[in-house]
């Protein structure tokens, strides 16, 4: 097997270590008065810890890849980057490894500590086959005013040319940083190029002779905020790319999607082998045809979110049907092929998602294109399915496939990019209701959410796999996360946590405590518990990024509260309404008798706000929490 370009895991293997050793700007040193002097960065003051120095080499021709750290700790707080985690990927085909790790501290005068403690394997993330772990270890005699220490290597399979991409940015300063790259020599067989982002002014990688290197001075670190574009989308980066040399960039995609339409339609095959599968699923009308589809394929098992997947790939769509089981790309195909034999209209898609960066068409990484999802033709009508994320709702695809740049990938055809799978508020539907009773100093009573579509989806996702044990749990820290310390949430029933074809309903016994307070003969609380521990995301004065929702949304409440014998409102709050078209709110509450009905409804109808709307966005949210927190009033008869 000879070495084959590829993006594979590109991010996860951010650092990519050298087979020959560490450089001599990599070994370690004594720490000069300077360094042991330095209490603070000027340009970024309370800062609890910077980088010193930062020292990267990869070698794609030894497939390795070495590093070298030196970090100076101002605060307690910055104590914590002598915790150190090492991510690589371990399995096939990348099969990851760190070695040579050596490390000490240097503490604030002068003295050397030597790490000899223990190096710890862990694993960060696995699906499908998939491992991310980490190589994790602890310094040692660390504290305000000392310098850590540590180098590594990071090596991979000799048969595979992997990109590479320089994050220059941490969440602290650098103070200096070299990064440089020796690219595979293939003897004019593939060619290397560079993109960047969001670099200096006049800072781009240079190259000399066989290398690219880039030198850095007083990065800032990057500032993270709530509700901002992936963090690839954000941070100061380069990203290198392999082309073959006979590649132009202008014929990139289109030769890429002729590569993606014949595995497609190699895998879906002969549709005629499924006949005696699709003719039951016939129905009376090409939708009921296409829903009985959607629900046979979605009893397919997904190898692809098994922690310990033991099958290997399936070799066809009807292999996949035969055994019931298959990776999600090979799930999607299988629905495809059924599809077509049940006499539908159906392709794949082969889409962007953007969960971790944005779609770019004049970069020619196969990587930005690294799943697939569905179409149906009904009536002239596209209609997008997501067989391959088990329990997605018909019609809904898992948002980070959802509103992105794909290619409808047709036989014979050229594939023409498109925007996919719109999303809207009302495909993400999240309910909450409340039968509440004032009793005394707390509130008691019931809760019922339901999570519809996309919500659904992210509620079963969020629990896949779980016993029943962890899947309670986890569903009620999320509920009483809304509710302010000291509330008593219990599960009492659960509906549709693993089908897809209804919605997600949780029941709740429920004791709030911390809502009401007297004042005399007066009883404040307020009526939106719901919201009642919700922060405003945009309290801020400034802000540095757009604001990027995962999707739209739509969250409806409802609180019945029934008040004791002889309590009643002092008076009734108006309402509010505002609509500012990407967003909207609304409230109303109404009495009748001892019962109090409030209701409330919060609407995002867009996944994109640029930063110059930010104050608009911050006044409109201001004014929900104000509306949120209004005090209901009661007083004696």
């Amino acid at each position: 097997m000879s070495r084959i370009p590829t993006a594979l895991f590109v991010c996860l293997l951010a650092a990519t270590p050298l087979s020959a050793g560490f450089t001599q700007a990599q070994d370690f040193r004594p720490a000069t008065p300077e360094e042991l002097a330095l209490k603070n960065v000027s340009y970024m003051p309370g800062a609890p810890a910077a980088v010193l120095d930062w020292i990267r080499v990869d070698d794609d021709t030894n497939s390795s890849s070495s590093e070298y750290h030196r970090i100076k700790v101002f605060s307690e707080e910055g104590k914590k980057y002598a915790d150190v985690e090492i991510p690589y990927v371990s399995g096939y085909p990348i099969n990851g490894r760190i070695t040579d790790i050596s490390a000490r501290t240097i503490q604030p005068d002068g003295k050397i500590v030597p790490f000899d403690g223990k190096i710890y394997d862990k694993v960060l993330f696995k699906s499908g086959g998939v491992r991310l772990r980490a190589k994790t270890f602890s310094l040692a005699g660390v504290q305000p005013g000392s310098i850590l220490e540590y180098r590594f290597q990071r090596r991979w399979a000799d048969l595979l040319l992997l990109n590479t991409t320089w994050t220059v940015q941490r969440d602290i300063p650098v103070l200096h940083t070299k990064m440089t790259l020796r690219p595979y020599d293939s003897g004019g067989e593939y060619g290397a190029f560079f993109t960047y982002f969001n670099l200096p002014p006049g800072k781009v990688p240079a190259k000399n002779r066989n290398e690219y290197f880039l030198e850095l001075e007083n990065v800032p670190a990057f500032v993270s905020e709530e509700l901002a574009p992936p963090d690839e989308q954000l941070t100061s980066r380069v990203n290198f790319y392999y082309t073959t040399s006979r590649m132009k960039p202008e014929e990139f995609w289109p030769g890429q999607t002729k590569s993606w339409t014949k595995q497609t339609e190699d895998f879906i095959g002969k549709t005629s082998v499924l006949k005696a599968t699709a003719d039951p699923l016939v129905g009376k009308t090409p939708l009921e045809t296409l829903q009985n589809v959607y629900a046979k394929v979605q009893s397919v098992k997904n190898l692809s979110y098994e922690d310990e997947p033991t099958e290997r790939d399936k070799k066809n769509a009807a292999d996949v049907l035969a055994k019931g089981s298959g990776y999600r790309l090979e799930i999607t195909r299988a629905f495809v092929a059924l599809a077509r034999a049940a006499g539908l209209d159906a392709n794949v898609i082969r889409v962007a998602p953007r969960d971790e960066r944005f779609f770019a068409k004049q970069i020619p990484d196969a990587e930005q294109m690294s799943t697939e999802i569905a179409a149906v033709t009904i009536d002239g009508k596209p209609m997008y399915l997501d067989p391959g994320s088990p329990s997605a709702p018909f019609g809904i695809v898992s948002w980070e496939k959802s509103q992105v740049p794909g290619f409808r990938l047709v036989k014979g055809q050229p594939a023409e990019l498109l925007i996919v799978a719109e999303q809207k508020p009302e495909n993400a539907i999240l309910h909450r209701a409340a039968d509440l009773k004032l009793v005394e100093d707390k509130l008691e009573g019931t809760l019922t959410i339901t999570y519809n579509g996309q919500e659904a989806l992210r509620a079963r996702m969020r629990t896949w796999g779980d016993d029943e044990a962890a899947r309670t749990k986890a569903f009620e820290e999320e509920t009483k996360a809304w509710f302010p310390d000291g509330a008593t949430v219990k599960l009492t029933e659960l509906k549709g946590a693993t089908s897809h074809a209804e919605p997600v309903v949780a029941k709740y016994d429920v004791t709030l405590p911390g809502f009401v307070s007297a004042a005399g003969s007066r009883t404040v609380l307020p009526v939106s518990v719901f919201a009642s521990n919700q922060k405003n995301p945009f309290a801020a004065a400034t802000r540095t990024h757009a604001i990027y929702y995962h999707y739209p949304r739509l969250v409806q409440d409802e609180v019945k509260l029934t008040l004791p014998e002889g309590l009643s409102p002092a008076a009734i709050p108006q309402g509010v309404t505002m609509d500012a078209g990407a967003v909207a709110y609304s409230n109303e509450i109404k009495h009748n008798g001892r019962e109090l009905l409030f209701k409330r409804s919060s609407s995002v109808n867009t996944m994109l706000i640029e930063n110059k709307n930010y104050d608009a966005l911050r006044q409109f949210y201001t004014t929900v929490a104000t509306a949120d927190q209004k005090p209901l009033v009661l007083v004696n008869k």
